[in-house]
């Protein structure tokens, strides 16, 4: 049986999310006269106050499916490594029957908690896991293991990022944690050596505290229901700005987000490149 959070991700898919996209499903639609950043641009400033302060970094990427949060959460995890801001990445990956975040090499797979502890990292790999269960044998990997060994490895020194791609497999129903230890990432984490990234498609599941307490939030192509809600949760409707963010949103191409901070937006899309 689906849970809250997954049923809700099938009733939101509309034509060109469950597969049937016509031909110009990713093509922008963004006014001409919109400025435009690159993702380097947008990594300097999902990293500025982690670099400033020494501390960690909150981020977030909200989108439709098949529109780059993954491929964007990839370069945020690799630059987190390449720039010092952590020293260990934690990624759960089990999303899709594959293992998508590959950037690291298949060694650094492993399907939970119990099978890093049984097969440790050798010194050669890169300081990252990529949790993946074993969906084959009908094993899962839980948010709230990968959350928890975050927050141990932080509080024992170790800079760590807590990657989790599609925050709902964090939750036991809709806006409601399956266990506290992500929760307790993003209220304390980050002036504990513990930075968080997260993912989803359905932001009206989410935990209030996910959206309230993520410093920047790149936003991807939003669709009907979740482009409403995120409107609300993002305060884009009070003014005249607000709309024309809204309106931005919607013109968005495959690889282009805004990124939203405590400023609001600062009127550039980023990417495809």
């Amino acid at each position: 049986m689906a849970t809250d959070p997954e049923r809700a991700e099938v009733d939101d898919l509309d034509e060109e999310d469950s597969g049937g996209e016509s031909a110009g499903a990713f093509v922008s639609r963004v006014p001409a006269d919109v400025k435009r950043g690159t993702r380097t641009n947008a990594l300097d400033i999902i990293f500025e106050t982690a670099e400033r302060d020494h501390e960690g970094f909150r981020h977030g990427a909200l989108g439709a499916p098949r529109y780059g949060k993954t491929y964007h959460l990839i370069d945020v995890a690799s630059q987190a490594l390449d720039r010092g801001i952590a020293d260990l990445l934690l990624l759960h990956d089990c999303k899709r029957l594959d293992v998508q975040y590959t950037e690291f090499g298949l060694e650094v797979v492993r399907v939970d908690r119990a099978d890093l502890q049984s097969r440790p990292l050798n010194p050669e790999d890169p300081p990252v896991v990529v949790f993946h269960g074993a969906p084959a044998e009908g094993r899962k990997c839980q948010v709230e293991e990968v959350a928890a060994l975050g927050l141990e490895q932080g509080r024992a020194g170790t800079g760590t990022l807590v990657l989790i791609d599609e925050l709902y497999r964090g939750m036991k129903a809709r806006q409601t944690w399956a266990g506290p230890s992500f929760a307790e990432c993003l209220r304390e984490g980050s002036s504990q050596r513990v930075s968080t990234a997260w993912t989803t498609q359905i932001p009206q599941s989410l935990p209030t505290e996910a959206m309230d307490l993520t410093e920047t939030i790149a936003v991807f192509r939003l669709k009907r229901r979740s482009l409403r809600y995120a409107r609300r949760m993002l305060e884009l409707d009070a003014d005249e700005e607000g709309a024309r963010t809204v309106e931005i949103i919607s013109a968005l191409g495959r690889g282009e987000f805004i990124l939203i901070t405590d400023d609001g937006w600062n009127g550039l899309v980023y990417g495809p490149k």
